[in-house]
């Protein structure tokens, strides 16, 4: 089996003169995920390097890294643009995440409460109070809102949700 990755977000600036780099957290950030190991920089899927953080701190709703093998204003500033990930394989308890990551989600399949398929995964939209699916079933899109009202449960093992979406939702195509 392939092994999935968590993108945890974009290096969007350069911090200070000795390499620091400002990361703009992704849909698949927790942030114990910084005291992982096996942290890879990525542009367009390509690895282009692994990196280890040695330390990190908080500044608004963004981290300010310290990366291995980074030690000048001019390493940091070619790194911008490129995705901070991590494999989500063999990590260790104390840094798992504790809930499902959008990434995990993906390709899960979307059931009725009658146990109909509606259709899978494909991509997530996510906002400031609540998250929504864009499921894909033949040629339709439909928006999910990830609310319990309406996600009655997930079955990771069985890559499954069970939906019970209001009256009229499923009118509304994406």
């Amino acid at each position: 089996m392939d092994s999935q990755y968590a993108v945890l977000g974009t290096i969007v600036k350069a911090v200070g003169l000795k390499g620091e780099v400002k990361l703009l957290p992704g849909y698949d950030f927790w942030p114990e995920s910084l005291n992982a190991s096996g942290h890879e920089l990525v542009s367009d899927g390509t690895v282009c390097r692994e990196v280890s953080i040695e330390r990190y701190r908080t500044k608004g709703g963004t981290y300010i890294l310290r990366l291995s093998d980074i030690d000048s204003i001019d390493k940091a500033e070619s790194l911008i643009g490129l995705e901070l990930r991590i494999s989500l394989d063999g990590l260790e308890e104390e840094v798992r995440p504790s809930r499902l990551l959008p990434c995990q989600l993906m390709g899960f399949s979307v059931l009725l409460s009658d146990g109909s398929c509606l259709g899978t995964v494909v991509d997530m939209l996510i906002g400031n109070s609540q998250n929504c699916f864009i499921v894909e079933g033949g040629s339709e899109r439909y928006l999910i809102p990830d609310v319990g009202e309406v996600v009655r449960s997930v079955n990771p093992d069985e890559r499954t949700m069970e939906v019970n979406p209001p009256q009229g939702l499923l009118d509304f195509k994406w």
